[in-house]
């Protein structure tokens, strides 16, 4: 391997790491899937226009990409977790690239082909982000992994920041709004060129990185499989088994059959290093050579098999009880802000949506970190204060966007400031699947986006017809339904989050 990096004396390589560069393609991947769905927002003001659409028809072809979302989530994230999630992310930008590319063909071919072109939209991206979860399970280290979801989010933000302002300049283009279709889906064939050649599933199969950087890696993650909770001080436990035992009887059984089947792993301070090694117990660190097989992935049936079979148990009802809800509840407010805010800001205060964006920042990423390895937060604690603060902050510019604000500049400076602030739950209930299990982190974050997408079915429709019925005074209704829907998955998550691993 070419030898790029080099380590200090923690064994943490020096320079841009690998990973970095496969972590940013995949969020540029992100960022073009959330470009290519957000794009139809300014749109389909145009298209309707030129076509005599309704607001509840446009309300159908927005919300009908949702249909197909729901449908690819848990596969895309099972097969991302099983063999790896380059090939996966690969076939899912193919086919959302071609149908954004055929969105303009479609538009005259009839309104129902509309629809079609938005379900088959969904399809492809609905595997864009349970495999982008489940390859930072495989190549972060456990103290990176805030900093990458919150990369990774901030990317998909940044795709429907670009896709706006570039749409709405195209829209009053000689071009039209059909060439905002054909730049998006040129852009999705150069990055899978891109991804083709330089994405990697895994470390151990990516070219150019160092044996140096696959050690550290695997090494971090090792130390981190052996705490049975989520705290950064790691616990001398051993791994066995999938669900918590439940008595000490239980428990000596599966410390039983785990010793019969796995080696065992002990997290080593410095000062009982030699005396651990002088009563036979195996050290933790590996050479480089038995490295080769990450220990985080296992793509064997068995495995595989013993997770599926396992995911209803109660070990995973109690970790995972929290999320379905979070999402559910953040995601009826996200898509439809995502598809009516151009809307909102051209019908409630007449301003043309060129001018409207919202963006949020990679800081919170590196402030979750901090408070886990400097300042001594359990990253627990960090999960749920940032979902707090995250949640609570859109759900009140929300609501004051349609109290106070006098002006559009207004209401978009309350909501920008919102969406800066909702930045926070990329370290909170976005990252929790990296917490509990990170070698399945795109199932288990597909599993949570499903529940996700059916507000954005609901939602989106929900508001082509309130705003059909009346296109001024019930926004104030519709961001209120949206500030309780976050409240309420903000309070959910705080209720029901555990800093229980699941181990398998």
């Amino acid at each position: 391997m070419v030898s790029s990096v080099e380590l200090d004396a923690h064994h943490h390589p020096k320079g841009i790491p690998r990973r970095f560069w496969v972590l940013f393609l995949a969020s540029l991947g992100i960022l073009i899937s959330y470009a290519d769905r957000s794009n139809m927002a300014v749109a389909i003001v145009a298209i309707a226009k030129e076509y005599d659409y309704s607001k509840q028809q446009q309300g159908l072809i927005l919300s009908a990409f949702f249909f197909g979302y729901i449908m690819t989530q848990i596969l895309g994230g099972a097969m991302a977790d099983r063999y790896g999630a380059k090939p996966v992310l690969a076939i899912g930008a193919f086919a959302w690239t071609l149908l954004t590319l055929l969105t303009p063909l479609a538009s005259q071919q009839g309104y129902l082909w509309m629809v079609f072109i938005r379900i088959g939209l969904g399809l492809g991206e609905g595997v864009a982000f349970p495999s982008a979860h489940a390859l930072i399970g495989v190549w972060t280290p456990p103290g990176e992994r805030s900093k990458a979801v919150a990369m990774l989010t901030t990317f998909s933000y940044l795709g429907a920041v670009i896709a706006l302002p570039v749409s709405s300049s195209l829209v009053v283009s000689s071009w039209g709004w059909r060439s905002i279709f054909w730049l998006f889906g040129s852009l999705g064939l150069l990055w899978s060129i891109a991804w083709h050649v330089f994405g990697a599933s895994e470390p151990e199969s990516c070219r150019g990185i160092t044996e140096q950087e696959i050690r550290y890696i695997r090494d971090q993650q090792q130390l981190d499989g052996q705490g049975e909770d989520t705290n950064h001080v790691l616990d001398h436990v051993q791994v066995s088994g999938f669900v918590e035992p439940e008595s000490d009887s239980e428990m000596e059984d599966q410390s039983h059959d785990s010793i019969q089947s796995q080696p065992t792993y002990q997290a080593l301070t410095t000062e009982r290093q030699s005396d651990e090694i002088r009563h036979g117990v195996e050290p933790l660190r590996k050479s480089s050579e038995e490295l080769d097989t990450p220990p985080t992935v296992d793509h064997t049936p068995s495995k595989w098999t013993s997770f599926r079979n396992r995911v209803r148990s109660r070990a995973v009802i109690t970790a995972r009880g929290s999320k379905p809800s979070t999402p559910f509840c953040a995601a009826f407010g996200f898509f439809i802000m995502q598809s009516w805010t151009p809307t909102f800001y051209l019908e409630y205060f007449g301003v043309d949506v060129g001018k409207i964006g919202y963006f949020s920042g990679l800081s919170s990423g590196y402030l979750g970190d901090k408070a886990v390895h400097s300042w001594n937060w359990t990253t627990l604690s960090v999960r749920r204060t940032s979902q707090v603060v995250g949640s609570l902050s859109i759900a009140t510019a929300l609501i004051l966007a349609v109290a106070i604000a006098r002006s559009a500049y207004g209401a978009m400076a309350l909501i920008t400031a919102g969406m800066a602030l909702n930045g926070f739950t990329m370290i909170g209930a976005s990252a929790y699947q990296h917490d509990i299990c990170p070698q399945y982190a795109g199932f288990i974050f597909a599993l949570g986006n499903s529940a996700g997408t059916i507000p954005g079915i609901i939602g989106v429709l929900l508001a082509g017809v309130l705003v059909d019925k009346d296109g001024h005074t019930l926004w104030g209704l519709i961001w209120s339904m949206v500030a309780v829907f976050y409240c309420i998955g903000c309070t959910s998550f705080v209720l029901l989050s555990t800093n229980k691993k699941i181990h398998t």
